[in-house]
């Protein structure tokens, strides 16, 4: 068992389908059974055409004062966050407010400086902007701060020509979508605008700059100790993936009102497997959920078309793009076994995923962070059996 529990018995809760018995046996699995890479505290949910199949939550959020991972728990999702930016900038072209082929510049001026003219918006939604880590000597916080980094990508020159080649927009992602939204949705922040244009909508459990109201329901993240990426970090400050964290503390525990309050859409948002599979769930349907329509399914159809396929320097594997999300791409990005599947995974295996031609959505978060990129080992049983058993129900 995970060495976090010390030997407490995790409960387990929610419901299911019984057709989805697998996806309740893997979750317990998780827990009871995979040694010192089990959960401490996570949640599953899978929802297919509309309706919630799978509502599993359990284990601990805080083991310390055994606060069990309740129903309504929320925890950081890491790069899943980068679905907020993706959706929102799709809903904008949706409306006619932003052209994909056209330059960022058309809309957001500053950011047209130091040879990033002729970035598209596309570039940025597929990972091709050219702008995995900015000029600026940025220090330890800064990558926390919306000014800081809206002004240091407008500096920044592109890292190689635009459009070249993917490189993993690994911590400005959230700041260039939000930048580029901020342009044309009346100045607000992408917080705000996820919360009024997208979270209340369609009743999602999903904060980016988490409200004291809510503090309380955080669980605590753990990780084992580990000086590993830190010392890596130290001796090879030129690699590419260590100038991506730029600004960032090498020592986050991701526990801090720092890190659970700002607004970076790269990876600080906070939420649950519930929400997670709702508004995947909502875009596997083509964008409409409950009555309510967030994009068009013309516009959704682009989330799982590929536009570009490659070596990824960040991950140092293959990775599949579209015009907004990771597609499935094993063994970095696998989901399921549709080849349209499109999501994201964050650090440490919380992951969110849609597979339109089944219509599911898919979520899974979790506190114990598993070092590395890609599902862990926790996440892979799941995704698993939740596509065997939703496409053996289709």
């Amino acid at each position: 068992m995970n060495p976090f529990l010390a030997g407490k018995t995790p409960q387990l809760f929610g419901r299911y389908d019984p057709a989805f018995q697998m996806v309740a046996d893997a979750f317990e699995r998780n827990f009871l059974a995979r040694g010192e890479a089990g959960d401490v505290g996570a949640s599953c949910a899978v929802m297919i055409d509309g309706e919630m199949v799978v509502d599993l939550w359990g284990g601990y959020s805080d083991v310390a004062t055994g606060r069990v991972w309740d129903k309504d728990t929320l925890c950081c999702c890491w790069s899943v966050s980068k679905t907020i930016g993706a959706v929102l900038t799709l809903m904008h072209i949706d409306r006619g407010q932003l052209d994909l082929d056209a330059p960022v510049a058309r809309y957001w001026p500053a950011f047209g400086q130091n040879g990033k003219e002729k970035i598209l918006v596309r570039h940025i939604l597929d990972h091709r902007a050219a702008l995995t880590y900015v000029d600026a000597d940025l220090k330890v916080g800064d990558i926390y701060d919306w000014d800081t980094m809206i002004a240091a990508l407008e500096s920044s020159a592109p890292n190689w020509p635009p459009g070249e080649k993917s490189a993993y927009l690994n911590m400005t992602h959230g700041y260039l979508t939000g930048g580029l939204c901020q342009k044309v949705n009346g100045g607000r922040r992408m917080g705000q605008a996820f919360g009024e244009d997208l979270a209340a909508p369609i009743g999602l459990d999903w904060h980016l700059g988490v409200a004291d109201s809510d503090l309380a329901r955080l669980a605590t993240v753990y990780q084992l100790p580990s000086t590993g990426f830190s010392e890596y970090m130290r001796k090879n400050p030129e690699a590419l993936i260590v100038r991506s964290m730029k600004g960032r503390d090498p020592a986050e525990d991701y526990n801090n009102l720092r890190w659970r309050k700002t607004e970076n859409g790269s990876g600080t948002s906070h939420t649950n497997a519930r929400a997670m599979a709702r508004l995947y769930g909502c875009l596997a349907r083509g964008g409409e959920l409950d009555g309510t329509r967030i994009l068009s399914p013309e516009i959704v159809g682009l989330a799982g078309v590929e536009t570009v396929r490659g070596h990824d320097p960040i991950f140092n594997a293959e990775l599949r793009f579209s015009t907004g999300f990771e597609l499935n791409c094993p063994p970095a990005t696998p989901m399921g076994s549709g080849e349209r599947c499109f999501g994201y995974f964050g650090a440490g295996g919380s992951c969110a995923f849609a597979d339109p031609d089944i219509k599911m959505g898919f979520g899974y978060s979790h506190n114990f962070m598993h070092m590395g990129t890609g599902p862990g080992p926790c996440a892979s049983p799941l995704i698993e059996a939740a596509s065997a058993a939703a496409r053996g129900a289709a």
